[in-house]
């Protein structure tokens, strides 16, 4: 009995994972997906028609693509990436509408018709920042009327984000000290310390890290003529201590406060737009594009130039431009197509010369070949591709980024030597071979 269960388990785990086209998942699946959400905007006029056209072509397409699997014709993968970018067409237009619609019941105050439109996580719908405010605050004002799930995660996502990014790229560290420190050995690579004397008390700042980091501060004092050394947002070198302020007492009762937060890299960094990138695999090999600069499924705000490469858990991946490792991590399995596993992903960080950083995202656990610290150049080993953090399947994640003057990182376009020639924007669904 107990190995009937099994194989019925065993049975229903494979229809699962293949529920969905592998080929080109990272643009598929999200709109394959959006068919359950958008069967609810069927009965709308103003949707209706184009609703159910939606759902019928993705139907068909997702038939289509279970057999494009099976096929290593690549002119039918092609042809099936194109009619996947009709698809996502249709979907940004219905979007769009359900958007106009949502702003048309705001202006005539219908909280049913909003709640209507609202109740249902389409990806992407709130994206617009003045229309995500405007919806959040039409319904913190009428919420007392009607509950809505989907916008109070959207809240609870908004007051988080204010606090620290999902992201791994944009996550910043922070930290404080008032006239009440009393200095210790800190375990943080960042840190403020201060050195008193009967006259005055310097400030000063440490950062342990091998990279250059991009330092906000905040002070606040009372009875106290303070003399900085430093503006208030400044970059602090790799191993290096710096004297931020000098604090001279005025009066007995006098106190001071200091707050800071930081983030990794120079907002001076400025990027060598004329070094030619090698593809991040074996030279000689070819690997198709699944997501490119710009890409409507993650490829947005500091990711606007990221490229994602296809390939099968467990290849091999170089350096595409040398430098120093700075950061790495590979004790992750986990892995999902939602934000929330995007601390999971395993990477390899490299400070390049010109102070931007180049990762290499989604590698597989324990598949790591490089350590912090060490030096490595262009095409140098740095370790095997994988499935793991936010994402769909398993693909290399690749970018080169910088700090920004806001305490953000964005990332920068890039361009790369392949044996087709220079490629400036690489293009979802071609293969690009190493040379």
């Amino acid at each position: 009995m107990f190995r009937n269960f099994l194989l019925i388990f065993l049975l229903f785990a494979a229809v699962q994972a293949a529920q969905y086209p592998k080929t080109f998942d990272t643009m598929g699946t999200p709109l394959y997906k959006a068919s359950k959400e958008l069967q609810y905007f069927s009965d709308s006029k103003v949707l209706s028609g184009k609703v159910k056209k939606y759902i019928q072509d993705s139907q068909n397409l997702l038939r289509e693509g279970m057999n494009v699997d099976k096929s290593d014709v690549r002119q039918k993968k092609l042809e099936y990436l194109k009619k996947l970018r009709n698809l996502q067409k249709e979907y940004d237009y219905i979007v769009h509408l359900i958007r106009v619609e949502i702003t048309k019941s705001i202006r005539d105050n219908d909280i049913e018709k909003f709640i209507s439109l609202t109740s249902h996580e389409v990806d992407g719908l709130l994206s617009p920042r003045a229309l995500r405010e405007q919806s959040i605050k039409y319904y913190q004002k009428h919420k007392y009327k009607k509950q809505n799930h989907y916008l109070e995660k959207i809240i609870k996502e908004e007051n988080l984000l204010e606090r620290s990014s999902e992201e791994f790229f944009n996550q910043t560290e922070s930290s404080q000290l008032s006239s009440h420190t009393i200095n210790k050995k800190s375990s943080k690579n960042v840190f403020a310390s201060v050195k008193k004397t009967k006259k005055y008390t310097d400030i000063f700042f440490t950062n342990k890290n091998l990279y250059d980091v991009t330092l906000q501060v905040k002070s606040k004092n009372k009875n106290i003529k303070a003399v900085k050394y430093k503006e208030d947002l400044f970059v602090l070198g790799a191993d290096s201590t710096v004297r931020y302020a000098r604090y001279y007492f005025k009066a007995p009762f006098a106190q001071y406060a200091v707050s800071y937060r930081w983030i990794l890299g120079s907002k001076d960094a400025r990027h060598d737009n004329n070094y030619l990138y090698r593809l991040p695999y074996a030279i000689g090999q070819s690997h198709m594009v699944s997501q490119g600069f710009n890409g409507k499924s993650t490829h947005k705000g500091h990711s606007q130039y990221a490229v994602d490469f296809m390939m099968d858990v467990g290849t091999k991946i170089y350096a595409a431009r040398g430098g120093v490792v700075v950061k790495t991590k590979d004790n992750s399995d986990k892995h999902g197509f939602a934000k929330a596993f995007a601390k999971y992903g395993n990477y390899v960080t490299i400070l390049h010369s010109d102070g931007t950083f180049g990762t290499y995202y989604h590698l597989k656990k324990r598949g790591v070949l490089v350590h912090t610290g060490e030096k490595v150049e262009r095409g140098y080993p740095l370790g095997y591709s994988g499935n793991t953090g936010y994402t769909s399947g398993p693909h290399l994640h690749f970018a080169v980024f910088k700090a920004t003057d806001k305490l953000k990182t964005r990332s920068l376009p890039i361009r790369f030597i392949s044996t087709q020639g220079i490629v400036t924007n690489p293009k979802v669904g071609t293969y690009y071979r190493a040379k």
